[in-house]
């Protein structure tokens, strides 16, 4: 089974929150709304800031927003930033450095290339505003 892990998701549940937000958006916010437990909730708008996606501003009114346009920000990239590269098989992988035992011997590492390819290709498509409607 194919299956987007549980952080990741997360990580989009939180993002869409941003869209259309008039205000920046506080860690307790984000747990209230998410029903995210909030460990978790750090964790990931950690990733998403050190990725670039979400800005940080501290002091009392502080809080959280987007650092660009959600018609701008992919939902790939907010993925990517939680999970690391989009890989459905060790081969399609191959050209970051990851071998495969089947190496030489396998006839589908074009097809399961191809198929991640269009996969990621598709999930670059969506915007995080598309995502949230």
């Amino acid at each position: 089974m194919l299956r987007l892990g549980k952080l990741p998701d997360y990580g989009l549940v939180i993002a869409t929150l941003f869209v259309g937000a008039d205000h920046l958006l506080t860690t307790n916010e984000i747990t209230k709304c998410s029903k995210i437990p909030l460990a978790t909730v750090r964790k990931l708008l950690k990733s998403l800031v050190d990725a670039g996606l979400l800005v940080s501003h501290r002091g009392s009114t502080g809080g959280y927003q987007l650092a660009q346009e959600a018609q701008r920000i992919s939902i790939a990239e907010i993925i990517e930033a939680i999970d690391g590269p989009i890989i459905l098989t060790e081969c399609a992988g191959s050209h970051r450095g990851n071998n495969c035992a089947l190496a030489g011997s396998c006839h589908l590492n074009e097809k399961w290339c191809e198929l991640n390819r269009e996969i990621v290709e598709k999930l670059q498509s969506i915007s995080l505003e598309e995502f949230a409607r």
